[in-house]
């Protein structure tokens, strides 16, 4: 065997060894992509779950939400603060959730299933009184995204 012939199995052997690099890093980068969605959904789903048990542990905080959402100017400037927060709570998970999924760490499905009820809070006088009142804290993409969706619902 001459030193061009050792040369090229050389060549040959660095070229399978790059390859099986590639391939290694491409299940790698997809097991990432996977966890990533995976931490990013648990997250989301946390938050949801906190407001949630906020309504549930406290009848006077439901009573609030009910009252916020069909008359929130008959609210005190105290209640009120209370009702926009927790508005401005639950549309930030929102915001959250839609961005990510619109960088690919997050989950489409999610957003789409919270679309209803981002809709519904919304068509209330008082989710409605709120959204216009609040034109900060979210960007302008998510601001136009919750147009379209109270425009089409």
């Amino acid at each position: 065997m001459n030193w061009d012939a050792i040369g090229a199995v050389g060549e040959m052997v660095g070229a399978i060894a790059v390859l099986a690099t590639l391939g290694y890093l491409v299940l790698q980068i997809r097991q990432n992509t996977a966890q990533s969605r995976a931490s990013s959904h648990h997250a989301i789903s946390e938050s949801l779950n906190q407001i949630n048990i906020l309504f549930g542990q406290s009848t006077e905080v439901s009573a609030l939400w009910v009252q916020g959402l069909e008359n929130r100017s008959q609210l005190s400037e105290e209640q009120r603060w209370q009702f926009d927060s927790i508005l401005r709570a639950y549309f930030h998970v929102c915001e959250t959730m839609y961005f990510q999924a619109g960088v690919g760490t997050g989950d489409r499905g999610i957003v789409v299933a919270e679309e209803r009820g981002m809709a519904l809070i919304l068509a209330a006088p008082g989710g409605h009184e709120w959204w216009i009142e609040n034109p900060f804290g979210f960007s302008s993409e998510f601001r136009e995204y919750i147009e379209k969706l109270v425009g089409s619902s």
